[in-house]
Order: C-alpha cells, then structure tokens, then sequence
C-alpha cells in the first residue's frame, strides 16, 4: 500500500465507492461540466441522467468529452481495474506526463484548497489517493476522443 493512500473510513465498508468518471448511461448522474480550458467545473450536486437525458446527451456527440458522470465503481467490470484498484488516478498520478499532457492532469492546484465535489465520502480515487485525487480531478477528461484518453490498464 503506497503511504498517499487513504484507507476506508470506520464504517464505511458497507458501500460501494463512487467512480468519479464512468460511462453515460442511464443510472448515473452527471459530476460536473467540462470547461472550455479543459477543467471540470463541478455541479452543487450530481445529476441523475435517465434514459430520455442520456439519449439527449448522446445525440450531441460523445457525452464525455463535454461532462464527468459518476456513478457506482464496477471495480473488476471495469477495463481501468488494476485487480484491486484503479488505473486511472495512479496513472494520472504516477506516470510523468507526456508532451500532450504537460501541464495537465497531474498539476496540482494551489494552496490547501480542494475542489468542492458532492461524492468525496465516497469517491474511488479519493480514497485510494486522498488530496492529491481531488487536486488533479478537475483535470481529468474522461474522453478526449483521441491519444490523450487515459489508457486501458488491461492488455
């Protein structure tokens, strides 16, 4: 276990984490909007995404390039599960970023302060990383629509 982590909470073992960047689709609710710099501006509180919403969404072109959804972490369904954690943030975390990302994910903001965010209690990645998740959060597109996509941690 790496020193960063932050283990569950007493209690808190009894619910499934949040996975702060899953798939549009029906069940899941909406985190926050992607701004025009590439940063997520997150909503007071996540928006539930129907059937009607997500077909919506969808029509308009890849709904993840534009908003983060959140929704139950799937852990071993999903392709970013490592075995017994997720890829995502400890990629964005871990590996130096690449020209196409200077400056990006792994930046962290300034100061003390961390993104107001509705799912912390029970985010996935804070609770693998703790602050230095919700620091680069904000940075994090769940679909580019090209390279920069973070990776599949399966081969």
């Amino acid at each position: 276990m790496r020193a960063e982590d932050t283990g569950r909470a007493q209690g808190r073992d009894d619910r499934p984490r949040a996975c702060p960047s899953t798939p549009c689709r029906s069940g899941a609710s909406v985190l926050g909007v992607t701004t025009g710099v590439g940063r997520l501006a997150y909503l007071p509180m996540p928006v539930f995404v129907d059937s009607a919403f997500e077909a919506r969404l969808e029509a308009s072109g890849r709904p993840e390039s534009r908003y983060r959804f959140t929704g139950p972490c799937v852990e071993g369904e999903c392709a970013q599960w490592t075995g017994a954690r997720c890829g995502v943030i400890d990629h964005v975390l871990d590996d130096p970023p690449g020209p196409e990302r200077a400056g990006a994910a792994g930046t962290a903001l300034p100061g003390p302060f961390l993104p107001s965010c509705s799912i912390r209690a029970d985010c996935r990645w804070f609770a693998q990383r703790g602050a230095a998740a919700c620091a680069a959060c904000p940075s994090i597109v769940t679909d580019v629509g090209g390279s920069a996509t973070y990776r599949s941690t399966r081969p």
